[in-house]
């Protein structure tokens, strides 16, 4: 398969089902190298513990102005292809990175919708396009993101206890999620095993980032392919 014909199956899945998972997008020693890594940028949080009390969460935003690591990532040909279809052909923008690194104990955060974060409902046109590129394996015990197929069609407000399914998948796949898909992360009902996860978004151009993806100052300093997207 080539990766037009490669970039219009995830196309389509996106658009029927509101995601698709891309496997082996990061392998061999460039994941290890972001497995070893992320871990010096986590920074702790107070996050819900499975049968209440807290667990402490680990996560880092803003990564354009820690690494360049995952640079190339961001401006990946498939992914860009992808983007340029569900959105109007380069009317997208990078949103921001992080790594989130969902604990053994963490419980499940609500079910939502990423567009709410830009104050609108879904419609012809996501208002972004999530993506979560999995660090290690995304399994029904360590908290796969539960997704409810179709749902970014619909017009009626996000249902806690709604029916869902598991993204399991292979650590260096990664999942893309329409802005309008109802969707959660699972509890990790693990002792030891973490689920880290680098998560980064494309927004729609006539949009505000919220935060900035960066800087001005690091915004100039990005490779020039990363810094057009970057740019408002």
């Amino acid at each position: 398969m080539n990766q037009i014909s490669h970039a219009a199956h995830h196309v389509k899945e996106v658009e029927e089902l509101g995601y698709t998972i891309i496997p082996d997008l990061l392998t061999g020693e460039r994941l290890k190298q972001a497995r070893a890594k992320c871990d010096d940028w986590l920074v702790e949080f107070t996050a819900k513990g499975i049968g209440g009390g807290t667990v402490r969460g680990r996560y880092r935003k803003g990564l354009l102005s820690i690494t360049r690591l995952f640079d190339d990532l961001y401006t990946h040909p498939l992914l860009l292809d992808v983007a340029g279809a569900v959105f109007d052909p380069g009317d997208f923008r990078l949103a921001g990175a992080m790594i989130k690194n969902v604990v053994p104990g963490e419980d499940a955060r609500d079910m939502h919708r990423d567009d709410g974060i830009y104050g609108e409902s879904n419609g012809p046109s996501p208002s972004m396009l999530n993506t979560l590129l999995a660090l290690d394996d995304f399994t029904r015990e360590t908290g796969a993101t539960h997704l409810v197929p179709g749902s970014h069609r619909w017009t009626r407000p996000v249902e806690q206890d709604h029916q869902y399914i598991m993204a399991e998948m292979k650590a260096g796949s990664l999942l893309m999620i329409h802005g309008a898909l109802w969707h959660q992360n699972g509890r990790n009902l693990t002792a030891d095993q973490e689920r880290r996860a680098l998560g980064f978004a494309y927004r729609r151009r006539d949009l505000q980032d919220r935060p900035p993806a960066a800087p001005e100052l690091v915004i100039a300093d990005l490779p020039a392919a990363l810094r057009s997207i970057v740019q408002g």
